[in-house]
């Protein structure tokens, strides 16, 4: 549900908000999931959570960015005064995630992934920054987030 009052519908931003916040929150729990097992996927999973709760932004704000990865990009995208920037910035550490532990390097070697208590403190962070998400763009929480 989207809080709408009775009779009212969805545009296609709002749905395109509350989806990027429904996947950003699976996301976050398959993550948490896969950080004893298979590291390598949950730092990916991690980005890609933090690529969503940016993009749902972006799109609160009316910003199209395309199909990139770059988290300090997307920051830097808001409009200068968007309280969301500094918010933002913080996750670029993640953005080589989206493609440094899927692929071998040019030469065959497989990068090493975070530890376990790295992935877990960035998965506390990105926990609380999602929460903060939801609330300044106005979502109710989905049956994926509880």
């Amino acid at each position: 549900m989207c809080g709408l009052p009775l009779g009212k519908s969805m545009s296609g931003q709002h749905k395109r908000i509350v989806a990027f916040l429904q996947l950003a929150g699976e996301e976050l729990r398959a993550a948490q999931s896969l950080v004893e097992q298979s590291p390598r996927q949950a730092a990916y999973l991690i980005q890609q959570s933090a690529e969503k709760i940016a993009r749902a932004v972006l799109t609160d704000a009316g910003v199209k960015f395309g199909i990139g990865h770059n988290l300090g990009q997307m920051a830097r995208a808001l409009p200068e005064s968007h309280p969301w920037i500094e918010k933002l910035l913080p996750l670029d550490r993640h953005s080589s995630a989206a493609t440094r532990y899927r692929y071998p390097s040019a030469t065959g070697r497989l990068f090493d992934p975070p530890g376990p208590r790295r992935l877990q403190k960035d998965l506390d962070e990105l926990a609380s920054l999602f929460k903060e998400a939801r609330h300044f763009l106005n979502r109710p929480q989905t049956e994926a987030e509880d």
